[in-house]
């Protein structure tokens, strides 16, 4: 005879309920359900749009299933199965309509307290699909078809052209496509680290599927999951992988010889799968048409602890081409993802159980094998639960393991794109062959450049550039830390800051001081004035970002004279590696350029120095002998700053060229001004140096 209990008021929300998100299941939740005898009642509440309470439903189910996927962007579906009434067939004033939706709960009374209470489970919050009665003489009731709110943007397309840029954290890119189409119930939606964000600019036309957006915002990085949870709200989780201390608690224990909790486990099988066994998982993406990049990630096991490691069983590879992937990172995200499913036997374990409605997909649960007697931790797959009275429960659940990984350090990625820039992109020749255009002078091609990848931090010295005294042989530092947002699709080597920090020009400016150890020879070149090498070195570059960087004055007539004071003093010996002091020697040099009236006259600068000896001495009148005397050579430098057109081209905004010596405003090399973009011409590279043997330092 059924034990009887206190059904709860009409239209009230119930007590005791257990919504299968709760961090641990509560002492009570998870006594009743090992209760030998069990009442079960199934309560279905009908809700309006605003959440509040249309109808309560007891003791009208006569059974169903509830269906969980945890790899489903519809993560619950279902059918119900009613008495056959009226208020239960769709109808605008009826229960079933568009503006209603159902939480199905399963009620177990609590037979150790009294009143009778039902300790009341929650199982999912859904929306009617389709409704429909069948009478016989056999039966009689109507089946209702169920799914979360997933189902409502199943056929949902973009209104109008949605835009999301490079950069924008993925937690924001996927809270945002929620709202686009409406959602404003959220559960728990985790916030995106500094690296798991868009990898590009993100388009898509008016009528693309909102659920493909979802899995394309889903499957960024691979290790993530969004979808409904039981109280139908919103969530987006990252899923734990590799690292047993980061795993949330175990929600349930399943153990067929355990004397609390045998009869929960009816039946129990495995399956290994050792064909399909890796330890090492190589990824890569699409290439770009740009850049002709391609990005990749490759992650290994290595871990003595784990015997599937490498040296174990040997290299075991598998290689994943996917189109989707447009970094390295996300590579190295997914080949983590696959080796996390691939670096073991695949366990894949199923049990057949009387219901223990508190799990809910990708929960974790350990199961004791009955042969072995080893307990082992899984996590859930697939749950479908039979609301029947003697229903029962299938779990399908895949066995974790933590690996030990090694795919090199995190900055590869950066390495092989600058590498990239310089071998295919130009990042170097492009810079010495306006050296040789422009200046007259260039490498021999007999000496290496040695180009080390170095991290020291952001803000520092993204490259310099190292001669020495006993040998040709020069280093090229890059810090790769000042190119962590480099953008891969961006043949300039965009690295998220100024334009005036794209890679090629940055480069650019290095390979003047190359250039100039390599034909001058190292001791002469450290002879020379500072304000020399980096003024020619950013007359190269361009001046304009940094010279509209320092700021503070009243008046473009103020700021002029601040910088001709400032290059006064470069011209007799000082130097503070300022900003400022930067665009002070970058002057000079416009100013020198100007002075010599035409190309062959300004690259016999250069050429004289080639002859010159002790050039710390006069510098400026044997670089520039504009007189018989040397000391009026300065005069007539600072005379032409004050004179010279190229301020009223640094002055204005609206003048897109960068004013580098192939700009617009001075040779003019592609009749067309030159913006940052422009400055090299990334396309027109057929090799990586022309003057330089390079090697990579590793």
């Amino acid at each position: 005879m059924p034990v009887s209990f206190q059904k709860p008021e009409y239209n009230e929300a119930l007590p005791n309920i257990v919504t299968g998100l709760e961090d641990e299941l509560s002492a009570r939740a998870a006594s009743v359900m090992r209760q030998p005898i069990r009442n079960i009642q199934t309560t279905v509440q009908v809700l309006n749009d605003d959440g509040s309470i249309y109808d309560t439903i007891t003791g009208r189910a006569t059974g169903g299933t509830i269906n969980y996927n945890a790899t489903s962007l519809t993560r619950r579906t279902g059918t119900l199965r009613m008495v056959v009434e009226d208020r239960y067939l769709p109808s605008n004033t009826g229960a079933i309509w568009f503006d209603k939706r159902f939480r199905v709960y399963q009620g177990i009374v609590d037979l150790s307290q009294y009143p009778r209470e039902a300790v009341n489970f929650l199982l999912g919050t859904f929306w009617v699909d389709e409704s429909s009665v069948n009478i016989d003489e056999n039966t009689s009731a109507i089946t209702l078809t169920l799914s979360d709110k997933m189902t409502k943007w199943e056929d949902s397309g973009l209104e109008n052209e949605l835009k999301i840029e490079h950069g924008t954290p993925m937690s924001e890119a996927m809270r945002g496509i929620m709202e686009l189409v409406g959602e404003t119930d959220f559960g728990y939606m985790y916030t995106s680290d500094t690296k798991e964000v868009m990898p590009y600019d993100y388009k898509k036309e008016i009528g693309t599927s909102i659920t493909d957006i979802i899995t394309d915002f889903r499957d960024m990085y691979m290790d993530f999951i969004c979808g409904y949870n039981t109280m139908g709200q919103f969530e987006y989780r990252k899923i734990e992988m590799q690292k047993k201390d980061d795993t949330r608690k175990v929600k349930w224990e399943f153990d067929s010889v355990n004397l609390d909790r045998a009869d929960l486990a009816l039946s129990f099988s495995e399956a290994y799968n050792l064909k399909d066994v890796k330890n090492r998982v190589i990824v890569a993406g699409s290439t770009s048409t740009k850049t002709g990049y391609t990005p990749k990630g490759s992650v290994k096991i290595t871990d003595a602890d784990n015997i599937f490691n490498v040296d174990a069983i040997g290299m075991r590879t598998k290689v994943i081409k996917n189109s989707d992937l447009t970094n390295d990172l996300q590579c190295i995200a997914q080949a983590r993802y696959e080796i996390w499913k691939s670096a073991h036997f695949q366990e894949k374990v199923s049990i057949d159980i009387i219901p223990v409605y508190a799990i809910q997909p990708n929960d974790l649960i350990t199961v004791t094998n009955p042969v072995t007697k080893k307990t082992y931790r899984y996590m859930v797959d697939n749950v479908s639960v039979d609301l029947d009275v003697d229903g029962r429960m299938s779990i399908d659940a895949h066995k974790l393991y933590y690996v030990g990984l090694d795919y090199g350090t995190a900055d590869m990625p950066i390495v092989a794109a600058i590498k990239n820039g310089i071998e295919k992109l130009g990042w170097l020749s492009l810079g010495e062959q306006r050296i040789k255009d422009c200046y007259g002078i260039s490498g021999d091609g007999k000496n290496t450049l040695v180009i080390r990848f170095v991290s020291n931090g952001v803000g520092g010295e993204q490259a310099s550039t190292t001669a020495y005294l006993t040998s040709r042989r020069q280093t090229l530092e890059l810090d790769i830390k000042d190119f962590e947002k480099l953008n891969l699709k961006d043949e300039n080597g965009d690295v998220g800051r100024s334009a005036g920090d794209y890679a090629d020009r940055i480069l650019g400016h290095e390979m003047f001081h190359a250039v100039c150890n390599d034909f001058y020879g190292a001791p002469k070149t450290i002879d020379m004035p500072v304000w020399f090498k980096e003024g020619f070195a950013e007359l190269l570059h361009g001046g304009k970002e940094r010279y509209q960087s320092v700021v503070g004055f009243r008046s473009n007539e103020e700021k002029k004279k601040f910088f001709i004071d400032k290059a006064s003093q470069e011209l007799n010996g000082y130097w503070g590696s300022s900003s400022e002091d930067y665009v002070a020697a970058y002057l000079i040099a416009c100013a020198m350029y100007y002075l010599s009236g035409s190309k062959q006259e300004f690259q016999k600068i250069f050429q004289r120095l080639e002859v010159e000896n002790n050039v710390n001495l006069n510098f400026l009148y044997k670089a520039l002998p504009l007189s018989e005397n040397a000391g009026t050579i300065y005069d007539k430098v600072i005379e032409e700053m004050y004179n010279m057109p190229i301020w009223q081209y640094l002055n204005d905004p609206n003048d897109p060229d960068t004013c580098s010596i192939g700009g617009s405003h001075m040779m003019n090399v592609y009749n067309m001004p030159l913006s940052a973009a422009d400055v090299f011409n990334n396309q027109m590279a057929t090799t990586a140096s022309l003057g330089f043997q390079l090697r990579y330092d590793e």
